[in-house]
């Protein structure tokens, strides 16, 4: 191939501006061979895309820091650092660029482990133009998913910045030293959210009466009563699209509703009246197998007020119609509170619990 078709390959030279506005025709091809970038570069130009290159792993990350890009087209083979490596480090600093590996037909475990990583598409040598406009394309629309998530994050998560600016205002505003005061904070900041009001007191009451089954000292009753009223404090920070949501959340969205126990732990402890309160509004998500939120703190670690309140909010959670099913009747949620028995829950607590609520 001559020199004038290949012309001056490194991306530091390289000839064609990128217009940032449209990243998502750029591509950036990542070989250590001068004709293969050519010839890649020749091929997705006569398809309408921009392309950079670049003859290193290193000279990559250097290439996408500067320059916004769709698509990464790489050799698995490379001096030095080789695809996998590349991946592993595009996925971690430039996450919504779509990672092409192409890779010889034996490669099979370095296909599995790009697979792990993110890899978006493999290109077995020999492949043609076709198979890697394909590809790319199919780069472009995983780059533009990627970018929508994050777009879609960023004003969730501004948003619950905003809401939990405006908590954190009105609880510093409202002074609380006694029950009646505490009563008119909630009311205050629940006032569009009537539901939210009802549900923690009906958690506090079921709590305080299982506290007391449980024999525990009328000072812990306080405690575990004024936590269950406040279990969900941490949401009215939550944004209101991910609330109300009526259907499962996704994974980023479940990220941060799994935050609002620290956001109301924070406004509590602030409070001299409700503080010996702050670790159950923390812990009430958490579970005995060690898989709740926020910190994954194993259950028999949790004080039991936590785990009082846990299963009293699940209760009242499950015997309610929410947006996305119906209510369970109370003979169905006392049977899935035993069904998580030793998982999810304390056994003691659910035993002393479903006994309270038994049917006459």
């Amino acid at each position: 191939m001559s020199k004038a078709v290949l012309g001056d390959t490194d991306a530091a030279a390289d000839p064609h501006p990128v217009d940032t506005e449209h990243t998502e025709r750029t591509v950036l091809v990542v070989d250590d061979e001068p004709n293969v970038r050519a010839l890649l570069r020749a091929w997705l130009e006569s398809s309408g895309y921009v392309v950079r290159q670049a003859s290193s792993a290193d000279e990559a990350l250097r290439t996408l820091a500067e320059i916004p890009t769709a698509v990464a087209v790489c050799d698995l083979r490379m001096p030095g650092h080789d695809g996998l490596w590349l991946t592993e480090h595009v996925r971690r600093e430039f996450p919504e660029t779509a990672v092409i590996i192409a890779t010889g037909v034996n490669d099979i475990s370095a296909v599995v482990e790009g697979l792990r990583q993110g890899v978006v598409d493999y290109l077995p040598k020999p492949f043609d133009r076709h198979r890697l406009t394909d590809a790319v394309a199919r780069g472009v629309d995983w780059h533009r998913a990627a970018f929508d998530a994050r777009r879609w994050r960023d004003m969730l998560e501004g948003e619950m910045r905003d809401r939990q600016s405006a908590l954190a205002a009105t609880v510093d505003a409202w002074p609380v030293d006694s029950d009646a005061s505490l009563d008119g904070l909630l009311s205050a900041l629940t006032v569009d959210t009537p539901d939210v009001y009802a549900h923690g007191y009906r958690v506090a009451a079921l709590s305080a009466t299982l506290a007391r089954a449980l024999d525990l000292t009328p000072a812990d009753v306080e405690i575990i009563e004024h936590g269950a009223l406040l279990h969900d404090l941490g949401k009215l920070a939550m944004p209101e699209a991910v609330l109300r949501k009526p259907a499962p959340l996704t994974a980023e969205e479940q990220r941060l509703i799994r935050t609002h126990p620290l956001v109301g732990y924070a406004l509590v402890e602030k409070i001299p009246y409700l503080a010996g309160s702050a670790s159950v509004v923390r812990d009430a998500q958490e579970r005995l197998d060690g898989l709740g939120y926020p910190n994954g703190t194993r259950g028999d670690v949790v004080w039991i007020g936590a785990r009082i309140v846990s299963v009293a909010d699940s209760y009242d959670t499950m015997t309610r119609a929410r947006v996305f099913r119906d209510a369970m009747t109370p003979a169905a949620a006392r049977a899935e509170l035993m069904r998580c028995c030793g998982t999810q829950f304390d056994p003691r607590v659910v035993r002393a619990f479903t006994a309270l609520i038994e049917p006459v």
